[in-house]
């Protein structure tokens, strides 16, 4: 029989540490289960109400996004990598600290290169003609 999940936690500094894939990370909050996937969560979580699934459900049917370049509602870029140890690494740009941290809408992918744009200055170089 599974654990049955009524909270999930959706902070997205744990998300990006990687996933435990279940084991471990069930919390009791309001009296009932929540579940954090991060790793290497601090008790800061986000609670969001489940309306109650299956444990396994949390994370064996997360979607995974591609790597690339994304753009969000608001316009800010996100860049979606892996890292070495095959972790998902996201970085916004344009955020600023203008927002509080939370989800973030993506919207159309814009590139496969997770460094788009390149920032590197290129030269310009003239060449002389008659």
């Amino acid at each position: 029989m599974s654990t049955i999940v009524r909270y999930e936690c959706r902070n997205l500094d744990h998300l990006r540490g990687g996933s435990r894939h279940g084991s471990g990370g069930l919390v009791i909050h309001h009296g009932s289960v929540g579940y954090c996937d991060g790793l290497h969560a601090d008790g800061a979580h986000r609670w969001v109400a489940t309306g109650g699934v299956p444990i396994e459900y949390l994370f064996e049917n997360a979607p995974e996004i591609d790597p690339g370049t994304y753009r969000t509602d608001d316009g800010a870029l996100i860049h979606i990598r892996r890292s070495a140890e095959g972790r998902t690494l996201v970085e916004v740009d344009g955020d600023k600290g203008k927002r509080e941290r939370g989800d973030v809408r993506v919207g159309v992918k814009l590139s496969d290169d997770p460094d788009w744009p390149d920032d590197s200055r290129s030269g310009v170089t003239l060449l002389h003609a008659d």
